[in-house]
């Protein structure tokens, strides 16, 4: 097991704000609000507006502001399953959501439906049976890979997660089923359905962190909300007052590292510094080594700061959920040996990290180039919005 977290939920059923917590330090901060839900996750029966062969996509009506967005097409193992005949215009189509709109754009569709659980990850209209990530030792990569295919036995696609090494079989197999069980009654209430129409939605946030969380790490929730009928295992929940929630909230600082995860510097221990701009195509992150790092040092304190502003870029990466194509600008360095180093160390801070997150290596004008998969809005973009007054090049908190 790894580390304990603990979980502030501030707010009520409608309207919560939550914290993930190592020790002192925020990993994670959402704000929920009815309404203002992420889609990611959810199914729907949609409808084909427009097919762009030149673009490769279709546009779907899904009932929202704006149209989904389809690529034609999708991983191979799903054509294989699912065949490849063309989309037509005024079909209908069961997608899932995989990226939430944005501005203008709608969301980001996919046909190859996954359906997330503690242990599995359930492919219904694939039959491809992989694994997570996080194993690599050779001995449960074959454990699980057989598990995984017993399991779905052909009639589905599974991704078995690295939590399930440490469960009950029978645990795994029995959420697998439930899994399949929630699809199939997907599928028949989208029978009897008149598209655009909503079919299946995520949990809430709180449910999804216990889910990935819960396998992996000893979880302390306080909350002012009673505990919900089944908490994951190595959960422990209390239920506080107004005045002890408050209380715990403040004395765990999450205002004001909320607030310093919406600045563009952050300090860095020793006087370095890292400058974080978010912009619509890429992400920059410079590390600046302040009056640590002379020419008299040489290589290797440029290198032990390089180290120290990776752990820390991994958590700001996470905190304020950025995604996409992330640049790092780390202090230069010459030896291939001491490149490795870091970015032994940016996979090591980013491996806990719950959203895919995968470290390229450096680039041949020296940035560490990594991706993380997009999914909900950024921590800018929840509590921030453009400031009329620069013309949108500022921005300001939300009321």
């Amino acid at each position: 097991m790894g580390r304990p977290l603990r979980l502030l939920v501030q707010g009520t059923p409608d309207s919560a704000r939550i914290a993930l917590l190592d020790g002192a330090r925020l990993l994670e901060f959402y704000q929920e609000d009815t309404g203002a839900q992420s889609l990611v996750g959810s199914v729907f029966l949609g409808r084909v507006e427009r097919v762009l062969p030149d673009v490769k996509a279709a546009f779907v009506k899904l009932g929202l502001r704006q149209n989904g967005f389809l690529p034609l097409r999708e991983a191979e193992s799903y054509h294989r399953t699912s065949g490849s005949a063309s989309l037509m215009t005024g079909q209908d189509v069961l997608v899932q959501v995989k990226k939430d709109p944005k501005g203008e754009k709608g969301a980001f569709l996919t046909r190859d439906i996954s359906l997330p659980g503690q242990y599995v990850l359930l492919m219904p209209r694939n039959r491809f049976v992989g694994l997570s990530r996080r194993m690599t030792v050779e001995e449960d990569r074959a454990r699980a890979q057989a598990l995984g295919r017993r399991i779905a036995d052909g009639r589905f696609g599974l991704i078995v997660r690295h939590a399930a090494l440490f469960a009950p079989v029978a645990e795994v197999e029995a959420e697998a089923e439930a899994l399949w069980e929630s699809w199939r009654e997907t599928e028949e209430r989208a029978r009897y359905c008149k598209a655009p129409a909503l079919l299946h939605e995520e949990p809430s946030m709180l449910t999804v962190l216990l889910r990935d969380y819960a396998a992996r790490h000893p979880i302390e929730v306080l909350s002012r909300l009673e505990p919900p009928e089944a908490l994951p295992q190595g959960v422990t929940w209390q239920t506080l007052t107004a005045v002890e929630m408050e209380a715990a909230w403040s004395a765990a600082r999450v205002e004001k590292q909320v607030d310093e995860a919406l600045c563009r510097r952050v300090p860095l221990p020793g006087g370095g510094s890292l400058i974080i701009d978010e912009r619509e195509a890429l992400t920059t992150i410079d590390v600046n080594s302040g009056s640590t790092v002379t020419a008299a040092d040489g290589e290797t304190l440029a290198v032990e700061e390089n180290l120290r502003a990776a752990a820390e870029a991994a958590r700001q990466i996470r905190l304020r959920n950025l995604s996409g194509i992330l640049l790092i600008d780390f202090i230069d360095m010459h030896s291939d040996m001491d490149r490795a180093r870091v970015i032994a160390a940016m996979e090591e801070a980013a491996a806990d990290d719950r959203v895919k997150t995968v470290i390229h290596g450096f680039t041949s004008l020296g940035l560490l180039e990594m991706t993380r998969k997009r999914t909900r809005d950024t921590l800018c973009d929840t509590l921030t919005q453009p400031c009329d007054a620069c013309h949108g090049t500022g921005r300001v908190r939300r009321d």
